[in-house]
């Protein structure tokens, strides 16, 4: 409680400011408590420009599907190609229609400041590729299909 000496007219006072709650103040004046209304100086507008920005909502049927729920994980196919992090793909190294051998790097993916290689874990075709380069992926998108 900030403790304050106030002359008026000449006289001396102890005074003390307890908790303000909105315009109304605890005051001790020379040990006598009161409840005053206080009236804020009128502030100049600032000059710093306020920013208001509007949430965008999407709804759920709007938004395109990025990642895999883990339902879906489990039943994905034995050549589907999963995003192993949150990334950007880089590059596509495989067109669709285009053969692949197993272990072949077919996409390169950015994920935590590094570049990942993306292997085929079958051989086959590449029946799908649902994904762009430049396109940021979450953990479990499906980058591409291969069939055996």
């Amino acid at each position: 409680m900030p403790d304050y000496k106030v002359t008026v007219n000449g006289r001396l006072y102890d005074v003390s400011v307890g908790r303000m709650v909105d315009e109304t103040a605890d005051v001790t004046v020379n040990g006598k408590s009161f409840q005053v209304q206080v009236e804020a100086p009128h502030r100049a507008a600032s000059k710093t420009p306020r920013i208001e920005t509007k949430p965008h909502v999407v709804s759920a049927a709007e938004a395109p599907d990025k990642t895999s729920p883990p339902d879906k994980v489990a039943r994905m196919g034995k050549g589907d190609i999963l995003a192993p992090l949150p990334g950007l793909i880089l590059k596509i190294l495989v067109k669709q229609g285009q053969t692949v051998a197993e272990g072949q790097t077919v996409a390169i993916m950015e994920a935590m400041k590094m570049e990942n290689e993306i292997e085929s874990p079958v051989s086959g075709v590449v029946s799908e590729i649902p994904v762009r380069e430049g396109e940021n992926v979450l953990e479990n998108a499906l980058i591409m299909k291969i069939g055996g």
